[in-house]
């Protein structure tokens, strides 16, 4: 088997376990070495000696005193995956993916796009990695991270709050979920041309119902307030 690239990977969450999988399904695959902080220092630097790429897929808070504190001064190609975290002495590839507990289906993996920053060709942080990619200036990464935030998180909020409702009314939850997987599937068809509803049509009436409805739970009543205001200017 041909082997690309020493590349120590340093972490043993979920971003970590799905790196090294995805790795694993390379044509080529990298040879990976693996630290985190149950190991010795002593272990850390036996590996940083015979590797050539260090992958921090570590919290983004430890990201830069981690580098700091081991790799400053390595002479590594040091990567980072965080999609809010931008300094200059660090490569920066994010993969604008949700990761699961479970693995992915292995064909996901390749169809998974990376947005870069700091450098140029994906492959010089991820060798034998195929995917496509986009460079994101030092400027946007803050904007990239905030709307990655607000389309990956912020629906999945507000489900679990309709869902909890949803039982209350005893609504069964197979239902809910058919209807929120038709909702993003008409998404992934038709996009704008997917929504329907009061909004939408205008219909201050419903809207004025709705927001009556919701007078004893105002988290849901100020969401769905907001949403009418910013989407009927």
């Amino acid at each position: 088997m041909h082997i690309n690239s020493s590349v120590l990977l340093i972490g043993s969450g979920r971003l970590a376990r799905h790196l090294q999988h995805w790795n694993s399904l390379l044509e080529k695959p990298n040879s990976i070495l693996t630290w985190d902080r149950s190991q010795s220092t002593e272990k850390l630097n036996a590996a940083l000696n015979k590797c050539n790429i260090v992958w921090l897929a570590i919290s983004d808070s430890a990201i830069v005193e981690f580098y700091e504190s081991y790799l400053l001064n390595s002479g590594k190609t040091v990567v980072h995956f965080s999609g809010a975290l931008n300094d200059a002495r660090i490569l920066s590839a994010h993969p604008l993916m949700s990761f699961p507990k479970d693995f992915l289906p292995s064909e996901v993996y390749s169809q998974i796009h990376f947005v870069i920053s700091g450098f140029d060709l994906l492959h010089r942080a991820l060798p034998q990695f195929n995917n496509a990619f986009s460079s994101v200036s030092s400027n946007n990464k803050a904007l990239y991270h905030a709307l990655c935030v607000l389309s990956g998180n912020f629906p999945q909020l507000l489900w679990n709050d309709v869902s909890e409702q949803m039982h209350k009314l005893d609504i069964p939850e197979k239902a809910f979920d058919l209807y929120i997987e038709q909702i993003a599937q008409s998404y992934l068809k038709y996009k704008k041309n997917a929504l329907t509803g009061p909004i939408i049509r205008n219909d201050q009436k419903t809207i004025s119902d709705n927001l009556q409805s919701l007078t004893e739970n105002s988290k849901l009543r100020n969401i769905y307030s907001a949403f009418n205001k910013e989407f009927n200017k």
